[in-house]
């Protein structure tokens, strides 16, 4: 390797691991900022009819723009940055114009049938709510429906800017929502009650919506869709897509595996869990966010240079970073759980015994941190070589992993067994992953002669 292929290599992980801190710190920001939106929601509203309704009100859009829209944005960055290698800065405009209009129209189209289907559908998640709740649930979440198309544009613009690492902007246009909703509960919860809140969460999605939109108009590219047909970029995006989605939805089973097993273990379980499992949650999501986002243009970058050898250095470069920086990391953080579960939650009705148990619950779910890091690694890395159908399967095996893991450690352990079972099935996770990624691709695989 010439010297100059070596300082190319050193300036790609300096990148990639300043980008993901640069995207790990306004995503930290923009958690602390929810948990103060939380704070000052419960401070109007505690936990009465009006919180209930939106929260209901809130869960179907949420799913389909966390979700659905989100995924088309990991799947669009490998694409995008393919045609802007190959055909040009002319090409690649026109693509994220004709993606744009894809994705709206889905989103658009989603939000179309949810406004028919919700009047059968609210019912059933708030099948306890009197016929006034579920008509302030109902208002609720069809003025909530305006969130989603327009996550069709934060979708497409942030992977817009990702592709053109402009992180920065990506990731603290997020910010705009809470702030948002805390000023107006500030502003109107005592004359508009719940509609303050609502309306705080729309008018942060707008103007995190009109950012992106700047920021991507700022580098030439044109903000309105244009559908120019299914290209075979686009017909590769939908291939990559959909295999995409389904294995994030079956993923997503897993949390609500982990909440129905703790249910069958008595009173306080459930409670336990959600407790126990919040720091590892965030330290996890936060992580792998930021990782995630910062790999995924490099690989891609790499995956359409045909640079097969680079690519190779660098996945394991940063593996082998993350594996070393979090093993310390998570291994003060168990050694510390006690004195943390203590300080944030002992008091009241959350008595010395509870801590005992959260605590051991903290520990084993703080053993899935490093596993889900590199997790997304190799998953953003499938993701760059056109690889997704091979997340299907992982997905499935996770699924299967965490059902017998919990039935199996939660009778062995208690409640404490269920994080323990997850930790063992994201390590399943990512060995079938790697083994899937292998069969598919083998040239990532490929040492040099």
């Amino acid at each position: 390797m010439s010297t100059a292929q070596a300082a190319e290599r050193r300036a790609s992980h300096r990148r990639v691991f300043t980008n993901a801190a640069l995207v790990g710190i306004l995503a930290t920001a923009a958690k602390l900022a929810g948990a103060a939106k939380v704070m000052v929601t419960a401070r109007y509203f505690g936990a009465g009819d009006q919180l209930d309704a939106f929260v209901i009100a809130f869960l179907l859009p949420a799913f389909f723009t966390d979700i659905v829209a989100g995924s088309f944005g990991a799947s669009f960055v490998p694409a995008f940055i393919r045609v802007r290698s190959n055909q040009g800065e002319a090409a690649a405009r026109l693509f994220a114009r004709t993606g744009l209009a894809l994705v709206f129209g889905a989103m658009l189209a989603v939000s179309v049938v949810l406004a028919a289907v919700g009047p059968w559908i609210l019912p059933l998640l708030g099948s306890s709510f009197s016929a006034e709740k579920l008509r302030l649930t109902t208002t609720l979440f069809l003025a909530l429906l305006l969130w989603v198309p327009m996550s069709a544009c934060i979708a497409t613009w942030r992977a817009v800017l990702n592709a053109h690492d402009a992180f920065a902007l990506a990731a603290a246009a997020p910010l705009t929502t809470p702030l948002a909703a805390i000023a107006f509960l500030y502003a109107g919860a005592h004359q508009w009650n719940i509609y303050s809140l609502c309306w705080g969460t729309l008018v942060g999605v707008t103007v995190e919506t009109l950012l992106l939109g700047w920021g991507v108009h700022r580098l030439g590219i044109p903000i309105l869709p244009a559908w120019r047909g299914w290209t075979p970029e686009m017909s590769a995006i939908r291939g990559q897509y959909v295999p995409l989605l389904a294995g994030t939805m079956f993923a997503a089973l897993c949390p609500l595996i982990d909440q129905a097993v703790a249910g069958s273990l008595g009173s306080g379980s459930v409670s336990a869990l959600a407790y126990g499992t919040k720091l590892g949650s965030v330290l996890a999501a936060i992580s792998a966010t930021a990782i995630a986002t910062a790999v995924l243009p490099e690989f891609s970058r790499l995956v359409a240079k045909r640079d097969w050898s680079h690519l190779r250095h660098t996945v394991a470069v940063h593996s082998a970073v993350i594996t070393l920086l979090a093993l310390p990391a998570v291994a003060v953080i168990i050694w510390l759980s006690g004195p943390i579960v203590r300080m944030f939650f002992e008091g009241g009705a959350f008595d010395s015994s509870a801590t005992r148990v959260v605590t051991g619950v903290q520990q084993f779910s703080l053993l899935q941190v490093p596993f889900a890091i590199l997790l997304v690694v190799v998953g953003r890395l499938a993701v760059a070589v056109s690889a997704t159908t091979v997340m299907v399967r992982a997905s499935l095996i996770t699924v299967a992993a965490t059902a017998a893991g919990d039935l199996l450690f939660s009778r062995w352990m208690g409640i404490a067994g269920i994080p323990l079972a997850g930790a063992l099935a994201h390590a399943i996770a990512l060995g079938s992953l790697v083994y899937f990624l292998y069969r598919s691709e083998p040239r990532l695989f490929q040492m040099a002669a």
